[in-house]
């Protein structure tokens, strides 16, 4: 059986399944390497399943988005990866920026989630929501908006994931893409006075809500499934409904192939199988993620059509990445 080779340190607990674990992401031997800054639990198993279809050894780093786009871009065009996978297409559009994309065909992928040059695609879809524990915050008394959040009656109740995450650059990127930049910073700098807490992981935020530590978190709306199949008393709630609102921060995990890259056909190979329905099921199915190709059903998800987005394409966040890294340092809540 063929093997997907993991290029950072795990505990043995971690190491099980069907496929061996060995050696460095970019080993030699490897006939695809891939970077990832997705969360390894919600894709690895989409990994192996495509290393044991196509019978090809494949080498990956898992790490933040953020941080393996640099590493993209230190690079240049010698790229030690042939796909890049981030967590949101903000890192892939910053790539695409920099001419560090090769061409690819995401053939029945809608516009709104890919790049209008042909290069980066988006693989799966989520909404950001506030995770709410019913147990502490009866229904009646829960925010409808983020930005009642800086509110005193939420002062050391929110949580939110520290500022690398992808997810929430490109929440905030959005806010102010479409509420402005002063608009955004009062709202950071009342959420720091509110005392955030700015935790390692949206896993983190999660079991946090679930357990009752805190009140709300900002995560994608996944997160709360899967916290609800830990048997907690979390629920979702899609702020900013109203018309003329905000809306809600849709944005998707993307992939792309590097321009360069040492294995461009099993690279497209691997693209092509995300993309298929069976792997979009599969996103749909283990992770509650919303497929990106159309007519493959998401069960238990509210539809995304039914949802209010903010109406800002995803391409014009890899421009404002980082005006979004230095507000959140301007305002304490960077790194």
């Amino acid at each position: 059986m063929r093997r997907v080779v993991l290029g950072v340190a795990l505990a043995a607990s971690l190491l099980t399944g069907g496929c061996g674990f060995t050696g460095e992401a970019g080993s030699g031997d490897a006939e695809l390497v891939v970077y990832s800054g997705r969360n390894e639990a919600l894709v690895k198993p989409l990994l192996d399943d495509f290393a044991a279809e196509t019978r090809l050894d494949i080498s990956v780093r898992f790490a933040d988005t953020t941080e393996l786009a640099g590493t993209v871009i230190e690079e240049g065009s010698s790229p030690r990866a042939d796909v890049f996978i981030g967590q949101d297409a903000g890192a892939l559009a910053r790539l695409d920026e920099r001419g560090l994309l090769a061409p690819y065909a995401a053939t029945g992928v809608p516009p709104r989630y890919r790049s209008e040059s042909g290069t980066w695609t988006g693989l799966s879809a989520r909404a950001r929501v506030l995770i709410v524990n019913t147990e502490t915050l009866p229904s009646g008394e829960r925010p409808k908006s983020v930005f009642d959040l800086v509110e005193p009656r939420w002062k050391g109740k929110v949580a939110a994931p520290d500022a690398t995450n992808a997810s929430w650059i490109g929440f905030v990127s959005e806010m102010r893409l479409k509420e402005g930049d002063a608009k955004t910073r009062r709202w950071l700098e009342g959420m720091k006075r509110n005392d955030l807490a700015v935790l390692g992981s949206h896993t983190d935020v999660r079991k946090a809500v679930g357990s009752g530590e805190f009140d709300v978190g900002l995560v994608n709306h996944y997160y709360v499934e899967l916290e609800k199949r830990d048997n907690s008393p979390v629920e979702a709630i899609f702020t900013d409904q109203e018309a003329g609102g905000f809306g809600v921060v849709v944005n998707a995990a993307s992939g792309g192939i590097l321009k360069g890259a040492e294995h461009p056909e099993a690279a497209k190979r691997l693209m092509d199988y995300l993309l298929s329905r069976k792997a979009q099921a599969e996103f749909a199915g283990r992770n509650f993620e919303y497929p990106v190709v159309p007519g493959v059903e998401a069960p238990g998800l509210r539809p995304l059509d039914e949802i209010r987005g903010t109406g800002v394409e995803l391409a014009k966040l890899g421009p404002e990445l980082d005006s979004t890294l230095k507000l959140l340092d301007e305002v304490g809540l960077g790194e």
